[in-house]
C-alpha cells in the first residue's frame, strides 16, 4: 500500500468551532492531516468526505483532535451540482466514501451521537504510532463497508483505538468484510442490549468485532468486553484464525428474547466458519446465565494447532458443530453447567493439552456425539465432570482411563503413580464431584500397574499449566485404586459411584 503516488493536494485542519463541520468534494485521493482540530457538527458528520478515492489521515504529531456530531442531522448549507441530502451518505462523525488510511502518532477522538462513530464505504488501514478513541456511539464505533477491488476491509497493523458503544446492538468494529489485527491494541467495549432487526427480520446483538466474512487475528493485544443481552465478543459470518497476539473477550449479559423461536445469546467467540487456532492466547469468560451462553463456538469444524486458549462458561466452554481436532497447543475448557468441551461430530486429539471440565450430571468435562468419532492419538488429556458420555473409540492410538463414581473436592490433587511411586501427571481439581467421572491419557502410560492417589502434595514439577502438573515428587497421599491399562480402554468404577474401591477412607468433599 504504497504512499508515494498521493497527490500533492493537502487539507491541513486545526482550531475550535461548536457549530461547523468540514465537507470535502474531489475526485483524487489526498491527505488529511488534523492539526489539532476539536470540532462540533450541529447539522451532520463533523468531517464528510464525498471523495471516492482514498484519504490518507494524518494525526498530526503531539495533537489531540476532537469530533463530535449531533444526534439529529439537517441539511446542509452546500451541495455539489445540484444534489440533495438524499443523494449523499452522513453515517457518522467521520464519514468518508472513499478508503482510509490513518497514519502519524496523534489522537483522533469522536463521538458518534446520531449513529456511528468512524465510518468508510471503503477500506479501513491503521499504521502503529496511531490512536483513535470512540467516546461513544449510538450504533457502531467504527463501520466498514471494505473495497471488493483490493480484498481489504479493516487492517490493523498497530495503534490504539480505543472503543465504547452504548447504543442497542451497537458493535465495536462492524466490517462488512474481513478484519484482520496484526498489531496494536484494542479495547473495545458494548453496552447495548441485543434487539429485533426489521431489515434482517431476525435479532441482533453487540459485539466487540462484528464481521460478515473473516477475522484474522497474527498480532496485537485485544481486550474484548460486551455487557447487554445477547452479546459478543467476536462474531463473524466466516471463518476465524488466530495465529498470534493475546485476545480477552469478557461477556456478562444474558439471553434476549424476542419471541421463543428468534433469541440471542451471548457467545465469547462465535464463527459460523471454520476457526482455525494455530498460536497466540485467547481467553474468554461468559458468565450470563442462559441455555447456550458459550465460550468458543464454531458452526463448522475447529482446528487447534497452536497457541493457548483459557475458556470459561457457563453452558458449554467449547462447542463445534462439525469436527474438532487438536494437534498442538494447550486447551482448557470450563463450563459451569454444561460440557467442557462438546463436539457434534468427530472429536481427534492427536497432540498438544487438552483438559475440559464440566457441570454435574449429565454433563461431562468431554463429550463427543459418537464414540466411534471420539479418537485420542497424542497429546495430553484431562476430562473432569459428572460424566463422560462417550468412551474414546477403541481405535485410538494413545490408552485412555476412564475413572468413574470419583467424589473429590475442589482444590484436592489427583496424582497418577506408577510402579515405582513417581507421578505421571498431577490434576489439581478445580471444582468438587459427587460420584463424577474423572479422565486421562498422555504418552507415558503403558501395560503397567499404575496408583491413582488423592489429597497429596506435589513438588518439583517440571511444568504446571492450570491444575496439570507433569513430573516432580508425591507424598503423603491416599492410594484410591490400582490399575493396569492393558488395553486402549481402561474403566476403573461404575458410574453410580466407586463403592469399596474409591469409595472408603474418607474419600469425598470434606475427607481431608
Amino acid at each position: 500500500m504504497a504512499t508515494n503516488d498521493v497527490d500533492k493536494t493537502e487539507i491541513v485542519v486545526s482550531g475550535t468551532s461548536s457549530d461547523g463541520g468540514l465537507k470535502i468534494y474531489g475526485i483524487n485521493k489526498f491527505m488529511l492531516t488534523l492539526n489539532g482540530v476539536d470540532l462540533t457538527s450541529q447539522k451532520g458528520p463533523a468531517i464528510n468526505s464525498q471523495c471516492k478515492k482514498r484519504i490518507y489521515v494524518n494525526l498530526a504529531e503531539g495533537t489531540t483532535n476532537k469530533l463530535a456530531d449531533p444526534s439529529k442531522y439537517s441539511d446542509d448549507t452546500y451541495y455539489l451540482n445540484g444534489a440533495t441530502a438524499d443523494d449523499e451518505d452522513r453515517k457518522g462523525c467521520f464519514f468518508s466514501e472513499g478508503n482510509l488510511i490513518f497514519s502519524g502518532t496523534g489522537v483522533l477522538e469522536l463521538t458518534g451521537n446520531k449513529k456511528h462513530g468512524l465510518v468508510t464505504d471503503g477500506y479501513l488501514y491503521v499504521r502503529p504510532g496511531v490512536t483513535i478513541v470512540v467516546d461513544d456511539a449510538a450504533k457502531n464505533a467504527i463501520h466498514v463497508k471494505g473495497d471488493e477491488d483490493d480484498d481489504i476491509g479493516v487492517q490493523i497493523m498497530g495503534g490504539l483505538i480505543y472503543a465504547n458503544t452504548t447504543g442497542e446492538a451497537g458493535k465495536g468494529i462492524k466490517c462488512d468484510m474481513k478484519v484482520e489485527v496484526m498489531g496494536g491494541e484494542l479495547q473495545l467495549n458494548t453496552s447495548g442490549e441485543a434487539c429485533y432487526d426489521e431489515d434482517d427480520k431476525d435479532t441482533s446483538s453487540g459485539a466487540g468485532i462484528k464481521t460478515d466474512t473473516d477475522v484474522y487475528i497474527s498480532g496485537g493485544t485485544l481486550t474484548l468486553k460486551a455487557t447487554g443481552t445477547g452479546g459478543k465478543g467476536i462474531n463473524c459470518d466466516g471463518k476465524l484464525e488466530v495465529s498470534g497476539g493475546v485476545t480477552t473477550v469478557t461477556t456478562t449479559g444474558g439471553k434476549y428474547y424476542y419471541t421463543q423461536s428468534l433469541t440471542s445469546s451471548p457467545k465469547g467467540v462465535k464463527a459460523d466458519g471454520d476457526i482455525n487456532i494455530s498460536g497466540g492466547t485467547l481467553n474468554i469468560y461468559v458468565s450470563g446465565k442462559s441455555d447456550s451462553s458459550e465460550g468458543l463456538e464454531s458452526k463448522s469444524n475447529m482446528t487447534i494447532s497452536g497457541g493457548d486458549i483459557y475458556v470459561w462458561a457457563y453452558e458449554d466452554g467449547i462447542n463445534t458443530s462439525g469436527n474438532f481436532t487438536v494437534t498442538g497447543g494447550r486447551v482448557y475448557a470450563y463450563s459451569s453447567a454444561n460440557d467442557g468441551i462438546d463436539s457434534n461430530s468427530g472429536l481427534y486429539i492427536n497432540g498438544g493439552t487438552v483438559i475440559g471440565i464440566g457441570g454435574s450430571s449429565p454433563e461431562g468435562g468431554i463429550d463427543c456425539d459418537s464414540s466411534n468419532k471420539f479418537q485420542i492419538n497424542g497429546g495430553t488429556v484431562i476430562s473432569a465432570g459428572g460424566t463422560l458420555q462417550s468412551n474414546p473409540s477403541s481405535s485410538c492410538q494413545q490408552k485412555v482411563v476412564v475413572v468413574n463414581g470419583i467424589t473429590v473436592s475442589k482444590d484436592v490433587a489427583l496424582s497418577v503413580l506408577d510402579s515405582s511411586g513417581a507421578p505421571v501427571l498431577t490434576f489439581t481439581m478445580p471444582r468438587s464431584l459427587s460420584s463424577g467421572n474423572f479422565t486421562f491419557s498422555c504418552a507415558d502410560l503403558a501395560s503397567s500397574t499404575y496408583t491413582l492417589s488423592g489429597g497429596g502434595t506435589l513438588s518439583g514439577a517440571t511444568s504446571t499449566w492450570n491444575g496439570l502438573s507433569l513430573g516432580g515428587s508425591w507424598a503423603d497421599g491416599t492410594s484410591l485404586t490400582t490399575f493396569t491399562p492393558s488395553s486402549t480402554i481402561t474403566t476403573v468404577g461404575n458410574s453410580g459411584g466407586m463403592g469399596g474401591g474409591m469409595g472408603g477412607g474418607g474419600w469425598g468433599p470434606g475427607g481431608w
